[in-house]
């Protein structure tokens, strides 16, 4: 009987455990707090690359504004964000030329949006250029 209260055979796997698990959790907390940021920060470049990509394609400056404006919130939607995320959506468009149409002008769009959970404002910019022969 006392033999075995001596065995040290398993004392190693606890030890292992009891160091190791508060080691591990915050690791997990990180990455799944990064993996959620990823997420965020992946929505908000396809809405900027698609919204300037439908400016772009559009007849005019101001039809090119509306449409990218309701393809960004669609895509928005589409892709999960909350109607109160939704309505935090900054546009902003910089153009090299004016009107932004003209022949061999740069389209620069930026958006950004605060995240409902982490409360942290994602951006991204996406830009687009106007073919010479337009």
């Amino acid at each position: 009987m006392i033999s075995k209260l001596r065995d040290e055979s398993g004392s190693a796997i606890v030890e292992f455990v009891a160091l190791a698990i508060p080691l591990f959790i915050p690791i997990f907390i990180y990455l799944n707090s990064f993996a959620s940021v990823s997420a965020n920060e992946a929505i908000v470049r396809v809405m900027a690359r698609e919204g300037v990509r439908a400016y772009a394609a559009s007849d005019s400056d101001h039809s090119g504004r509306v449409v990218s404006e309701q393809a960004i919130v669609l895509i928005a939607q589409n892709l999960g964000l909350t109607s109160k995320e939704i309505n935090t959506i900054d546009v902003n468009y910089e153009c090299s030329r004016l009107p932004c149409l003209s022949a061999n002008s740069r389209i620069r769009l930026t958006i950004s949006y605060i995240d409902s959970r982490s409360h942290r404002t994602i951006e991204a910019s996406a830009q687009e250029n106007i073919s010479p022969w337009k």
